[in-house]
C-alpha cells in the first residue's frame, strides 16, 4: 500500500464525521457551512460514504466505492428518493475534500469520487432478473420456503427443506436454496417490502433449518484437520459463515464456528488453542477490509501455529483480487469454493 494512499485513507477515516457534516451543510445551499444545522440523516449517509471511500483508497480499489454508490442509487430508487440528491451529496463531498485534503493525499480520493459520479451517469438497468425465478426448481423451493416462513408456518417451511434433502445434497440446499432466499429477503428489505421483524424471523428460521439439515447430512471420513471460522470485528452477519462451517464439517474437517464480530486480538489465542490448520475469515462490507487486514496481521504475529488463512464474503465481490493486499493466503469467491480452496492451500503448506 502506497504511503500516500495509507495517509489519505487514515485521514478520511479519522475525519469522516467532520467531512460529512460540512458536505451535508453545503447541500443546504450557497453560503452554508459546517456550522449550519444539518440534516442528521444526510450526515449519517455521508459518514458511511466517507468510510467506504477510505476503504477504496486504502486498498487502491476504486471499484469498492463505485459498487456502494450503485447500491445507494438502487436503494434511493426503491425508497422513492430523488437520485439527483445522491449525486448532489457526492458533489458536496468532493468540494469538501478538495479543500480539506492535501493535494498529494487527496488525488486518489477525488479520482475515486469522480468515478462514483460517472457510475451514476450510466443509465439505470433493471436488476429484477437477479431475483428468484419460479421456473427453476431450487428457486421455486426457496420462494415456497420464504412464503411459509413469512406466513408464520415455520415448522412447515423447515419440513419442506428436510423433505428436499432426500434428493438434494446439503451443499445444494445451502447454495441453491437458502443463500438465494437470504439474498431475496435482503432485496425485499431494500425495497421496503419487508420489516425488520420479518427479516429476523427468516434469518432465525434459516439458522434452525441449517442446524437440522447439517446434523442429518452424511459426512466424509475425518481428515484430521481443524478449521476455525469467524466473522471479523464489525461484521454482525455470520449466516454464510455458518454454512461454510457446516460444509467443512461434512467434508471431514473438525469445524469450529466462532460466529459474528470476533475481536482481532482474541483470534490468535483461539487458533492456537484449537490447533487450527486453517482460519476462515469473512467480511461483508468494504469498510471491514481494514479490520480484516489487522486481524490477519494479529494472527501472523501472535499465533503459535503456522495457520493458513482463507478469506471471503461480499466485501470482495467488486474487487476479488484485493485479498492479496491483506496478507491472506487465499480467497473463496463462493461458499462452494471454500473447501476446494482450503484443500489447495494445505496441499502447498
Amino acid at each position: 500500500m502506497a504511503d500516500t494512499h495509507k495517509f489519505a485513507a487514515e485521514l478520511l477515516e479519522r475525519s469522516a464525521a467532520a467531512y460529512a457534516a460540512e458536505a451535508a451543510a453545503l447541500m443546504r445551499g450557497p453560503g452554508s457551512s459546517a456550522d449550519s444545522v444539518v440534516d442528521p440523516v444526510w450526515k449519517r449517509h455521508l459518514v458511511q460514504r466517507v468510510l467506504e471511500l477510505s476503504a477504496a483508497v486504502a486498498n487502491g480499489e476504486p471499484a469498492l466505492f463505485i459498487a456502494r454508490v450503485r447500491w445507494s442509487r438502487k436503494a434511493f430508487r426503491a425508497r422513492g428518493h430523488a437520485e439527483a440528491d445522491l449525486e448532489a451529496s457526492l458533489r458536496a463531498l468532493a468540494r469538501v475534500l478538495e479543500r480539506q485534503l492535501p493535494p498529494a493525499a487527496g488525488a486518489m480520493a477525488l479520482d475515486t469520487l469522480s468515478r462514483g459520479l460517472e457510475a451514476l451517469a450510466v443509465p439505470w438497468r433493471d436488476e429484477a432478473s437477479d431475483g428468484l425465478d419460479p421456473s427453476r426448481p431450487e428457486d421455486r423451493l426457496a420462494l415456497t420456503y420464504l412464503n411459509l416462513v413469512l406466513e408464520g408456518n415455520v415448522s412447515e417451511a423447515i419440513a419442506r427443506l428436510v423433505q428436499a434433502s432426500a434428493s438434494l445434497s446439503l451443499e445444494a440446499i445451502y447454495l441453491q436454496v437458502l443463500m438465494p432466499a437470504q439474498r431475496e429477503i435482503g432485496t425485499l428489505w431494500q425495497l421496503g417490502d419487508l420489516s425488520v421483524p420479518e427479516e429476523h424471523l427468516v434469518t432465525s428460521t434459516t439458522q434452525r433449518a441449517m442446524a437440522i439439515l447439517s446434523h442429518a447430512a452424511p459426512r466424509a471420513a475425518a481428515n484430521g484437520r481443524t478449521v476455525v471460522v469467524a466473522a471479523v470485528a464489525g461484521n454482525a452477519h455470520d449466516l454464510s459463515l455458518r454454512a461454510a462451517a457446516d460444509l467443512f464439517e461434512c467434508a471431514g474437517w473438525r469445524s469450529l464456528l466462532l460466529g459474528a464480530d470476533v475481536p482481532a486480538d482474541e483470534l490468535p489465542t483461539a487458533v492456537t488453542f484449537f490447533e487450527a490448520d486453517l482460519l476462515v475469515l469473512g467480511a461483508m462490507l468494504s469498510t471491514q477490509l481494514r479490520t480484516l487486514a489487522t486481524t490477519v496481521e494479529a494472527v501472523r504475529s501472535r499465533c503459535e501455529r503456522d495457520v493458513r488463512i482463507l478469506v471471503g464474503g461480499s466485501a470482495f465481490d467488486e474487487a476479488p483480487e484485493v485479498w492479496r493486499k491483506l496478507g491472506a493466503d487465499g480467497y473463496a469467491r463462493t461458499l462452494g469454493e471454500a473447501t476446494v480452496a482450503a484443500e489447495s492451500l494445505l496441499a502447498t503448506a
